[in-house]
């Protein structure tokens, strides 16, 4: 029995300390999933009636924006610089070359360039916050 209590022991304090790891190095940890872009983004529309939804198979303007920030750029969620990178690429203001961009929805580009300056920043500012909650 001794031995047994001793190697569930190890195996436990080897997982802690795997888990202990990851949410150490990523801020978040391996089995914290993260809520759908389209729960987020109806979270996003009722703070802010005024963005257009651009609706799309079950997709809005703001769950596609989300979606490519965080799985087609791969980019971290909770820093506003990153935020930014994203919403430059569709305003087409890219700060890379155009060869390395996946392709945009073009009305999703459209509907983000209809927003004021102000409205981007505080979308931007609003997902950064989220995310860091």
């Amino acid at each position: 029995m001794g031995k047994q209590l001793k190697f569930w022991f190890l195996v436990t304090l080897t997982t802690l300390t795997v888990l202990a790891g990851s949410i150490l190095q990523t801020g978040e940890p391996l089995m914290a999933g993260q809520a759908p872009a389209i729960a987020i983004a109806n979270q996003l529309y009722s703070q802010y009636p005024d963005i257009p939804r651009a609706t799309t198979a079950n997709t809005t303007l703001l769950s596609r924006f989300i979606d490519y920030h965080l799985d087609a750029q791969a980019r971290p969620a909770q820093y506003h610089l990153d935020w930014e990178l994203s919403m430059a690429d569709y305003l087409n203001a890219s700060y890379s070359s155009k060869a390395e961009q996946p392709a945009l929805n073009s009305r999703d580009q459209q509907a983000m360039q209809s927003l004021s300056r102000q409205q981007r920043h505080d979308l931007v500012r609003s997902l950064e916050q989220h995310f860091t909650q």
